[in-house]
């Protein structure tokens, strides 16, 4: 266990922040395992076991992703770092960085939409 405001200190984020993106990346990772294990499994309890354990971890990283939406809006203090989620009318000036970081978002989104079951899409 880290001392309080040592990890904050040797990576931005509070460690609040940081625990929360690990679980969900880690729910990420299980439901991905989950659904590689399910192709191998024959019908029956193990097959059933497969099927609960990946949505189990679907359902965690669905929480998880809400959770760190909050942890996101704390800690910019309701104002993400990029604009996304921020309307024109905001009164904030669009400028190319936000038009860049809405293109990037968009890519990311293409990009997890492109991938299918293959790839794991955050």
């Amino acid at each position: 266990m880290q001392n309080q405001g040592q990890g904050q200190q040797q990576t931005g984020t509070r460690n609040e922040t940081y625990n929360v993106i690990a679980i969900l990346y880690h729910a990420l990772q299980g439901a991905e395992n989950c659904q590689t294990y399910l192709q191998d499994a024959e019908q029956g309890q193990v097959r059933d076991f497969i099927q609960q354990a990946l949505q189990t971890q679907r359902q965690l990283a669905d929480q998880g992703k809400q959770v760190l939406q909050q942890c996101l809006q704390q800690d910019t203090g309701g104002n993400s770092a990029f604009g996304w989620g921020q309307s024109q009318s905001s009164g904030q000036a669009s400028g190319s960085f936000g038009d860049a970081a809405n293109q990037t978002q968009q890519n990311f989104a293409d990009q997890g939409s492109s991938q299918g079951s293959s790839g794991t899409a955050f």
